[in-house]
């Protein structure tokens, strides 16, 4: 996460706290900082965590699998943070989904990257409006397992438009007009 919020959230399960998203944390790996942080600030990272949260002038107590951070309130100086996840992908749904909470007034950008390969498996940034906005982003589960792999007929059209650019910035010399001394031996 990449963010100038005062807290934001990521939640691998629904908001019942079932598994039912097709998304399941098997594990919670290392965690924290990359730049910004100060001492009370905190990551919070793990399994079936409960915070409660102020929504609409209302109380709301939910419990989930979660990763995120927690600066204070209305501290939105920039700060960057990871969380090293192992996720259980259920293939068999057209897509999956995680709940992103946020609230104040920042912006963060939340990513998923692929800790071996370094792809971006996912990405999306969210701004803040003042309250807390539970909002549900759909991923398509292949998004975890590509390949960073070119096509070959990608390969293919990229080389036939090389040489088409070539062909168009480098005109072919037209056939230049012969010059009248050359057809009367140099005298006029």
């Amino acid at each position: 996460m990449d963010s100038t919020a005062d807290w934001a959230r990521i939640m691998f399960n629904d908001l019942d706290g079932t598994n039912q998203n097709g998304l399941r944390v098997l594990a919670f790996h290392s965690r924290g900082w990359l730049s910004g942080n100060e001492s009370g600030d905190r990551i919070d990272a793990g399994f079936g965590l409960t915070f409660v949260d102020v929504l609409y002038n209302s109380t709301v107590t939910k419990t989930g699998d979660i990763a995120g951070f927690f600066k204070g309130n209305y501290n939105f100086r920039h700060t960057k943070l990871y969380v090293d996840v192992v996720l259980d992908v259920d293939m068999g749904l057209p897509n999956v989904y995680i709940v992103l909470m946020l609230a104040g007034a920042g912006t963060t950008n939340f990513e998923f990257i692929n800790k071996q390969t370094g792809v971006v498996i996912w990405q999306d940034s969210e701004t803040g409006r003042s309250f807390t906005q539970y909002i549900i982003r759909t991923i398509a589960p292949q998004a975890f397992f590509t390949k960073q792999t070119i096509n070959t007929i990608l390969v293919f059209a990229l080389l036939i438009g090389g040489v088409i650019t070539i062909i168009v910035l480098n005109p072919i010399p037209l056939r230049r007009p012969r010059r009248p001394e050359a057809e009367y031996g140099g005298v006029l």
